[in-house]
Order: structure tokens, then sequence, then C-alpha cells
């Protein structure tokens, strides 16, 4: 259903039709912007400028996009890109990081990302996770997405996602010191 909607969609767009595009941005923008947030620590404002480049990337690309596979994952291909692109620039050295996460973690994440206080501390404790770990954990349990899925977006092997994705939950079971996290 999802994947022929997308098809009709991006066949309008590329011909032309502003309506059809805005409706594929208005489908994504808040699945791509959550995604952001907690790939960004919890900074809405990063990542509000991180979307709205995922989707200019998208607009400049839709004439060369192939209907191969599923729209949902070439969108977060290009998230995952954009994400990673701007933290490569970007250079934190791992005590801008900690302090980021000491600072932004505990306010900003804990007040607008979660409501829940158990929410909240898996949040913060993923934001501890080493990027690519913390990427598989959001895309397998935020969006439901099966390991395949996850390879294909992160370019990288199945079994690759699936080490990451064991062993983000084994880092994130010792940090909230919580057995039945890793049998929930």
């Amino acid at each position: 259903m999802r994947t022929i909607e997308d098809y009709s969609l991006i066949r309008k767009i590329k011909s032309g039709d502003t309506e059809a595009w805005e409706e594929l941005v208005n489908k994504y923008y808040e699945q791509i912007y959550s995604f952001c947030v907690r790939r960004c620590l919890g900074d809405r404002v990063l990542a509000a400028d991180l979307t709205q480049d995922i989707f200019l990337k998208v607009i400049e690309n839709i004439d060369t996009y192939k209907f191969r596979g599923k729209f949902f994952n070439y969108l977060f291909t290009i998230t995952v890109n954009v994400c990673n692109n701007y933290y490569n620039k970007k250079k934190f050295n791992q005590s801008e990081l900690d302090e980021n996460v000491i600072n932004s973690g505990t306010e900003t994440i804990m007040k607008n990302l979660m409501m829940e206080e158990s929410a909240n501390q898996i949040q913060v404790a993923l934001n501890t996770l080493p990027d690519i770990q913390r990427e598989a954990l959001i895309l397998k349990y935020y969006y439901d997405l099966k390991v395949k899925d996850i390879a294909k977006i992160t370019g990288t092997s199945v079994p690759t996602s699936q080490s990451r994705i064991h062993q983000g939950l084994k880092k994130l079971s010792k940090l909230l010191d919580r057995e039945e996290f890793m049998n929930g």
C-alpha cells in the first residue's frame, strides 16, 4: 500500500506536481525529524536543519530515483548519510560529546523528547553509545525496521547490523543496569 502510494507520488513529482511533493514531505516529515532529534542527542534546532537538508537532497535527486525497493528505505538511507556527514564534518571529540550528553541529555532530552522517566533514561543511555550502534537501535526499536532493511539503509551487511544492535543492547543494558531490558 505505502509503496504504491509512494510510486504514484514520485511519478507526479517527476512530472512537476508540487502538491505531490508537499504530500510526500508531509507523509514522512515527522518520522525523519524524529530520527534526527534522536540522532542529534535531542537538539531539535539541529534536527530541523538536517531534516530540511534531507528533503532538499531528495528533491535534488528525485529525477534519478529508480523505483527499486521501498521509497522509505531510500529516504532513510539519505537521512542516515546526511546525519553521518554532519557529524563527520563536525568532528566531535569525545569530551565534547560527553559534555553534550550530560548537559542536553539530562535537561533537553528529559524535558522534551520523552515523557516517562524510564524512556528518558533509555534516551540518555542511548546518547552515550557509538553512533553506529545508536543509529541501528533507533532504526530497529523506534522505527521497527527489519535487520535487512537496517543493513540496506546503513550500507552494511546483515550480520554487521545484527552485531551493532546486539552490542548496543548489551551496552544499554549495562548502562541502565536492567536485566529486563535485554529480555524484553
